[in-house]
């Protein structure tokens, strides 16, 4: 465990320090008129068929995600996931808060980044004897504060970010390989394709976590996704090939 020469209380002030740290003007509006949100609603699919449906809402630097199995799914393996993310600028995460409810297996943490010093402190509200502290790189992200960069910030074609996933610090190298017309729920639309590349940076063992994101980091598994080629930029589908048939995340709707 990381020497906790910070205390947990200074990098809570620190974070709430970086979230105020904008115009009068803009918190004026934020807390007057309450900015408004955007909502994805995305399923994703096996063979497919839609075994789970994910919303995402982004609204006033908070990021909140939860994903549910449908009712067939349910039958072999049942989820119901709430993810919450508190971040600043370039979607850069001061707090991670999951409670993940699955068939055999339940969890409930809160991750707290202090980026400055490279820090992040794991508290669990189930299970005390997991709470850790350990080294991050610079401008580490978890995996839906990193699509969302990838999705407004990453302009060049090619280059890469850090995630943490389930406590391992992964280097993922991502580029643009070309422009593609998909089909999908909201027509048919030009898309750049980004493919996502993984690399662990660490020999720490991985632990037992949801299956929504666990699965999504492989060193022998590309991540591509589709966002679209318009200012919206939105992340109309998603694949990665798990053995023996590839996943699929398809774009159902999107409200401002």
């Amino acid at each position: 465990m990381v020497r906790e020469s910070t205390t947990l209380r200074s990098v809570y002030l620190k974070n709430l320090l970086k979230l105020i740290r904008l115009s009068p003007l803009y918190i004026f509006f934020l807390l007057i008129f309450n900015l408004s949100a955007e909502t994805l609603q995305l399923s994703i699919r096996y063979l497919g068929i839609k075994v789970v449906l994910v919303e995402m809402t982004n609204q006033d630097n908070i990021l909140s995600i939860r994903a549910k199995s449908t009712s067939l799914a349910s039958l072999a393996a049942k989820m119901n996931n709430f993810y919450r993310i508190r971040y600043a600028d370039n979607y850069i995460p001061l707090e991670y808060m999951k409670k993940i409810d699955q068939k055999d297996y339940q969890e409930d943490r809160v991750t707290i980044y202090d980026q400055e010093n490279g820090l992040a402190f794991l508290i669990s509200n189930l299970d005390r004897r997991i709470n850790t502290s350990y080294h991050l790189q610079p401008e580490t992200r978890d995996f839906f504060s990193a699509l969302y960069y990838l999705r407004f910030q990453a302009s060049s074609d090619s280059g890469k970010i850090w995630i943490d996933a389930n406590n391992v610090i992964w280097k993922c190298s991502f580029s643009r390989i070309g422009t593609e017309y998909i089909r999908s729920p909201l027509g048919k639309i030009s898309c750049d394709r980004i493919k996502i590349d993984f690399r662990r940076i660490d020999n720490k063992e991985s632990e037992r976590t949801d299956m929504l994101t666990n699965n999504l980091v492989d060193e022998e598994i590309s991540l591509h996704f589709w966002f679209t080629s318009d200012e919206r930029r939105l992340p109309l589908k998603a694949k990665f090939y798990m053995k023996p048939f590839p996943v699929t995340w398809v774009l159902e709707s999107h409200e401002d």
